[in-house]
C-alpha cells in the first residue's frame, strides 16, 4: 500500500465514520436494527487493518489510522451483538402491573426511575427485575471485543488508552474521594440516581435542552460564532444534571467543528476523542462557576453558591462512576467472571452495597472511550483554573480567551497525557470539588 493509497483510505475512513456515527445514534434509540453501516465500506476488515499495520512505524498516518480501523472493525465484527443489545435495552417491552399498567422498554423504565420521583423506588424495583437479559447482551459484546483483539493480535490498551496505568489512576481516584463519598452514598439504586441528578439546583435553567437554549447561554460571547455545531441528540431536561451533559456535548461539538481541515481525517479526529471530551468537560465545568450561574441563569449570589454545591456533588458522583467504568472496561476484557466480580466489588464502592453480578452490563456499563471520559474530567478543573487566572472568572466571555480556546481546538488532537500530569490533575480536581462542597 503506497502513500497515495493511504491518502485515499483516509478519505474512505472519513466517509465511513459519518455513516457509523449516524448509525450509532439511531441504534441507541432502538432504530436501524436491520441496517449495516459498513456495507458500503468493504475496506473495514481484518485484512485492511493488517495492511496498515504492515506500514513502516515512522509513517505519520499509520498509528492514527490503526486506531480508527480497530474501532470500526471491532464494531463491524460485533454488529449482531450490538443490535441484540440495542433491542434488549430500547425495543423489547415488558408488561407491568406496578407502579402502572403499561408496557415499557428497559430504557423507558429507567427514564421513569429518573423522572417519576414519587414512584421512583417502585420503578427501580421493576427495572432491576428485568435488566438481566440486557446485562447478558452487554457481556456478550465484551466477549466479542476480546475475541476481535485476539484475532487482530493487538493489545486494546495500547491502542485505546490515553495513558499508562489507567486502572491504578482510577482506583487512586476512588480512594482519594472515599471519605466524601460516604456522605453521599445511598445503598438503594433509586436514591443514588436521585443524588446524581442535582434536583435542588433547579432555578434558572431553560425548560428544554436544545441547540437554541444552549446557544442562549453563550449569547454574550463569540465563542460559538459561525461554527456548524452538531452535538447530536441532547438529553431530555429531567434535572440540572441534564444540562451538564448537554453542555458537555456542546463542548465536544465545538471541538469537532474546529478540527483542522488541512489535516488528514485520521489525524484531525481521534476515535477515542480525548480532545473533544476535554472541551466538553470544560463547558460542563462552567455550570459550577458562580459568575456563569448568576449572569446566564439569572440566579442570585446565594442561589449561585447553592447551585455550585449541588452541581459539584453531581460532578463528584460522575467522576467516581467514570473511574468505576474504567475498571469495569479492563475487567470485561479479561473475561465474564472477572467482569462480574469487579461489578459486584465496584458497585459496593459506589452504593454502599453490591448489585447482583448478573446485572453486570445493565448499569455502569463500560465504553471503549471511558478512559478519555475520566481523564477529561480530571483535566477540566485545571484548564478552567488556568483560564480564570489568565482571563478572569468570566473567561468564556473574554475575547482573548475565546481566541485561545478556538486556537487550541483547531490543533491536531493530543491522544495521550503523561501519567504525572494526571496524578496532579486528580489532586486538583478533588481539592476544587471539596472547596465547592464545603
Amino acid at each position: 500500500m503506497d502513500e497515495l493509497d493511504l491518502v485515499l483510505l483516509d478519505r474512505q475512513i472519513s466517509r465511513a465514520v459519518v455513516d457509523w456515527v449516524r448509525w450509532q445514534r439511531r441504534l441507541r434509540r432502538g432504530a436501524a436494527l436491520d441496517h449495516d453501516p459498513f456495507v458500503a465500506h468493504p475496506f473495514i476488515t481484518r485484512l485492511g487493518f493488517e495492511r496498515v499495520r504492515d506500514r513502516p512505524e515512522h509513517d505519520p498516518l499509520r498509528g492514527p489510522m490503526l486506531r480508527w480501523l480497530y474501532r470500526l472493525v471491532d464494531d463491524k465484527a460485533n454488529l449482531p451483538w450490538l443490535v441484540a443489545l440495542a433491542r434488549a435495552r430500547a425495543v423489547d417491552t415488558h408488561p407491568l402491573e406496578q407502579p402502572a399498567r403499561v408496557s415499557l422498554s428497559l430504557n423507558q423504565i429507567l427514564a421513569r426511575v429518573l423522572s417519576d420521583r414519587a414512584r421512583s423506588e417502585r420503578w427501580a424495583v421493576e427495572w432491576l427485575r428485568r435488566a438481566a437479559p440486557a446485562a447478558e447482551a452487554e457481556r456478550r459484546v465484551w466477549d466479542r471485543r476480546r475475541e476481535v483483539a485476539e484475532h487482530l493480535r493487538v493489545d486494546p490498551d495500547a491502542l485505546e488508552l490515553p495513558a499508562g496505568g489507567m486502572s491504578e489512576l482510577a482506583r487512586a481516584w476512588l480512594d482519594l474521594t472515599e471519605d466524601r463519598a460516604g456522605e453521599f452514598r445511598a445503598p438503594e439504586l433509586h436514591l443514588h440516581l436521585a443524588s446524581t441528578l442535582g434536583l435542588e439546583a433547579h432555578a434558572g435553567w431553560p425548560t428544554r435542552a436544545n441547540a437554541e437554549t444552549l446557544g442562549g447561554l453563550f449569547r454574550q460571547t463569540r465563542l460559538l460564532d459561525g461554527l456548524p455545531l452538531d452535538p447530536g441528540p441532547l438529553p431530555a431536561a429531567l434535572a440540572p444534571a441534564s444540562f451538564l451533559r448537554a453542555l458537555a456535548r456542546l463542548g465536544a461539538a465545538f471541538a469537532d467543528a474546529l478540527a483542522p481541515p488541512d489535516q488528514p481525517f485520521v489525524i484531525a479526529h481521534d476515535p477515542y476523542g480525548l480532545r473533544r471530551l476535554a472541551h466538553g468537560a470544560l463547558f460542563a465545568w462552567l455550570a459550577l462557576t458562580p459568575v456563569f450561574l448568576r449572569r446566564e441563569l439569572g440566579v442570585s449570589a446565594g442561589q449561585a453558591r447553592d447551585h455550585q454545591r449541588v452541581l459539584a456533588r453531581v460532578v463528584f458522583h460522575e467522576g467516581r462512576a467514570r473511574a468505576v467504568r474504567v475498571l469495569l472496561r479492563r475487567a470485561a476484557l479479561d473475561g465474564d467472571r472477572k467482569y462480574r466480580d469487579a461489578f459486584e466489588e465496584l458497585t459496593a464502592r459506589l452504593l454502599g452495597r453490591p448489585l447482583p453480578p448478573d446485572l453486570a452490563g445493565a448499569i455502569f456499563a463500560p465504553r471503549r472511550d471511558d478512559a478519555q471520559r475520566f481523564v477529561s474530567m480530571l483535566l477540566a478543573a485545571r484548564h478552567a483554573r488556568e483560564l480564570t487566572e489568565d482571563h478572569d472568572e468570566d473567561w468564556y466571555r473574554n475575547p482573548r480567551a475565546v481566541e485561545q480556546l478556538r486556537y487550541e481546538a483547531a490543533l491536531p488532537p493530543v491522544t495521550t497525557v503523561p501519567t504525572s500530569a494526571l496524578d496532579a490533575a486528580s489532586t486538583e480536581l478533588e481539592r476544587a470539588l471539596e472547596s465547592m462542597l464545603g
